[in-house]
């Protein structure tokens, strides 16, 4: 995926740049420790509730608030909101740039509240959709559950446009700290409230974090848009009130952005809802183990696609607004190769370690060596798809610097119709693990689409050498799994959990040696710039 002026203009080592690896730097580094996080959170709501009942009624009931979120006030209200925010400032109008952001807030939040308030009242019903397969005691539990957990996308929503207007300034940091304290509040709800409330102290946890997420990124804010009388004004009532916002062409235009984006992302919301109905009619505890299997695929995925697309969407909008085409190309080539080249390995690591991964991760008290064996036969099929999915973070915010949120909603509604049949397909004959297959092949598509038509529109082209650097990846990685895969058969498993969490460290760094080492023989570009990136920034840090 070659600017066809790569060698003129830019260095092939400087695929991030140094705006851009800054900003990638504080994501991954945020993003990391949210997963990991993460995984304390699942770890501690699987040690209470297992994939037993409650497990499956948690999943379900948090299906719902979570598609209000993310259609409103998720990917889709940023990837609209930063290049219209970056044409608003250029304009010099602080006043304006005040404005524009209290009015989309206004309108999110209330959009979310109406919503809510509406799924809230139909939330029975809504779990029988969700839940086709689920028992009444089941149904009950996720309702409840359901309609508290209603609150949080309103609160979300409101967050999410401060981390919009903060990231758009390039300021990451307060942003970065909004998903570690929702985490540890979904922490504090597992590993406390809930062994006095039950799954009602998860619930309650869960908004305590949603709180957390808002509160910390408000003392950005004033830095933006100044403080006092001056902010005051520019944020009351008559200047952000519906009529107003309607009214404003840059408040329209954001929505023009989001609505395909916002297909989009409804297209991603039915494949996890569509995945969630096929697992209830698995029988008991299936629902919780795909989403157990599809939470630890999210730690690589986070950290290699969804952090690098999310901090090169800004520098992509500048590259394109200011008409430099074939920079626009050699970024989009350059952070996806970067992304291939993590991916591809952690697809194998996830595949080939998935027992050890999950039992470290997970298997303690209610969650047994039955669940880690289920959970693990559903991770390996999610990992086929990883590199998939990393992609099409990256390839689809290159639509966004473009302003055409329409193609990839219509990729993504072909690979979910592709997803939906083979899943349902692969479900009868395999089951879970058919299930999460099916949706890994539908993305592996997608993204191959999308690198197509970025081909045509963008300039971004692929030629010779990416195949062979392609075929150099796979053949590093197929060493590293072997490697990985014989120690593993030799010592696993392990006595206990401490030997388990000992040996998992141990096949993680023979991975990144013969993984490193192998990319080192063919001299690879990626791993050297990575190693720059990451020496430079040290080197900062200790001045």
């Amino acid at each position: 995926m070659r600017g066809p002026q790569e060698q003129d203009s830019e260095p092939r080592g400087d695929a991030l740049g140094a705006g851009v690896g800054r900003a990638a730097a504080i994501v991954v580094a945020s993003i990391l420790v949210s997963r990991v996080l993460g995984f304390v959170r699942q770890a501690a709501i699987n040690a209470e509730f297992g994939v037993g009942p409650e497990a499956d009624a948690w999943f379900a009931a948090f299906r719902i608030p979570d598609t209000i979120f993310m259609l409103l006030a998720g990917g889709a209200l940023l990837s609209a909101v930063i290049p219209v925010y970056a044409e608003v400032k250029a304009r010099g109008d602080p006043q304006a740039l005040g404005r524009f952001v209290g009015r989309i807030g206004a309108l999110v939040a209330g959009a979310s509240a109406v919503l809510a308030g509406i799924s809230a009242l139909l939330a029975e019903p809504l779990m029988r959709v969700v839940a086709p397969g689920f028992p009444d005691a089941t149904v009950a539990l996720a309702t409840d559950a359901a309609r508290w957990l209603m609150i949080s996308p309103v609160v979300l929503a409101m967050s999410a446009v401060a981390k919009a207007a903060l990231q758009a300034e390039r300021r990451f940091a307060l942003p970065a700290l909004s998903p570690l304290l929702y985490n540890l509040g979904i922490i504090a709800g597992a590993l406390g409230l809930a062994r006095v409330f039950g799954l009602t102290g998860l619930v309650w946890g869960t908004l305590i974090g949603t709180g957390l997420h808002l509160l910390v990124q408000t003392p950005g804010l004033p830095a933006i848009f100044g403080a006092g009388e001056a902010t005051a004004r520019r944020f009351n009532y008559k200047s952000w009130h519906p009529g107003a916002a309607w009214a404003d062409p840059d408040v329209r235009k954001v929505i023009r952005l989001m609505v395909p984006r916002m297909l989009g992302v409804a297209v991603l919301q039915a494949s996890l809802i569509y995945i969630n109905i096929l697992a209830s009619l698995q029988g008991p505890s299936a629902v919780a183990v795909l989403n157990n299997a599809f939470l630890l695929m999210l730690l690589p995925l986070g950290v290699f696609g969804m952090a690098l697309g999310e901090a090169t969407l800004p520098d992509l909008a500048h590259r394109w607004i200011s008409g430099d085409r074939a920079a626009f190309a050699r970024r989009v080539h350059g952070v996806g190769r970067i992304v291939l080249f993590l991916s591809v390995p952690a697809a194998v690591v996830l595949a080939v370690l998935a027992e050890p991964i999950v039992s470290v991760a997970f298997e303690r008290h209610a969650f047994d060596a039955r669940a880690t064996e289920l959970t693990a036969n559903a991770l390996r099929f999610y990992a086929v798809g990883l590199a998939g999915h990393a992609a099409v973070e990256v390839l689809v915010r290159g639509f966004f610097a473009m302003h055409d949120t329409r193609t990839p909603v219509a990729v993504g509604a072909g690979s979910l119709a592709l997803h939906m049949v083979l899943s349902w397909a692969f479900s009868v004959v395999m089951g879970n693990p058919g299930i999460a297959l099916g949706l890994s092949i539908g993305v592996l598509v997608e993204a191959v689409i999308l690198v197509a038509i970025l081909r045509r529109r963008g300039g971004v082209v692929v030629q010779g050498d990416d195949a062979r650097w392609a075929l150099g990846i796979v053949l590093a990685a197929a060493l590293m799994g072997a490697a990985i895969g014989g120690l593993r058969l030799a010592t696993w498993p392990a006595a206990d959990a401490l030997a388990g969490g000992g040996w998992l460290a141990a096949y993680l760094a023979t991975a990144l040696v013969v993984y490193v080492g192998a990319a080192r023989l063919m001299r690879s570009p990626e791993l050297n710039e990575l190693v720059g990136q990451i020496t430079g920034r040290l080197r900062r840090a200790a001045r």
